[in-house]
């Protein structure tokens, strides 16, 4: 479940993008997985084009958010939650 909720937030990333934003590099990627040797892990993806994707969790919850450029230049951002309960997601503009 919390699998499918982070390809979810990827592929809503990646519906966002451009044509300008094939050209955009990849700044930072990080994967830590088994973090204390309980299952937690912590994901952070800097793109150049001002995508950024952070989420961190276990396998009973995720906590999240990213950052998409807005049609105004400024930047949107999305904090969730994703538990048995579902994907609750908060958009600020």
């Amino acid at each position: 479940m919390l699998k499918y909720t982070l390809i979810f937030a990827l592929f809503v990333v990646l519906a966002s993008c451009s044509e300008e934003d094939l050209q955009a590099q990849l700044l930072k990627s990080e994967n830590l997985q088994n973090l204390d040797g309980a299952g937690q892990f912590q994901h952070e993806i800097t793109v150049s084009n001002g995508i950024q994707v952070k989420a961190q969790g276990n396998v009973n919850g995720i906590q999240g958010e990213y950052f998409l450029p807005g049609e105004d230049g400024k930047q949107i951002r999305v904090t969730y939650t994703a538990d048995a309960t579902g994907f609750h997601p908060k958009v600020e503009e």
